[in-house]
């Protein structure tokens, strides 16, 4: 099996994190995402331990969908050299009804996906079982 364009993205970043969007819709209540989008880090300190997306993609994102019915349904990034778990920081940056993969990379092999959303009292993640059928993401 063919490694996914997020595991691709965070290996050719490394030793730095990567980042972009999940993008799809929701089908009979069931978030489905069709794209992976790659984004720029535009941290301005360590982009090995942070990342940051431009707002203005966002914006441009959110004009490309407005007559859609695509929506983003989460965030990515990646973890080099640490683990696929949310991190503090991550935890004070997440947006509610998101979710939010994280990739651990190891000495630039990508070695775990995982995919976690934000609690309704937002203190904590719940991590959320994925499935990635297509290899588009």
């Amino acid at each position: 099996m063919e490694q996914n364009k997020i595991e691709l993205h965070g290996e050719k970043t490394f030793p730095e994190e990567c980042c972009g969007v999940l993008l799809g819709k929701v089908e009979e209540g069931i978030p489905v995402i069709d794209e992976a989008r790659v984004l720029k880090n535009t941290n301005a300190g360590s982009r090995n331990t942070r990342y940051n997306i431009d707002p203005l993609d966002l914006i441009k994102l959110e004009d490309e969908l407005e007559d859609t019915d695509r929506i983003m349904l989460g965030i990515y990034h990646s973890h080099p050299n640490h683990p696929a778990k949310p991190s503090k920081f991550d935890l004070d940056h997440a947006w509610p009804n998101l979710s939010y993969m994280v990739l651990s990379v190891q000495d630039g092999n990508s070695e775990l996906l995982t995919s976690w959303r934000l609690n309704t009292d937002i203190k904590e993640f719940s991590e959320e079982k994925i499935q990635i059928v297509e290899e588009s993401i």
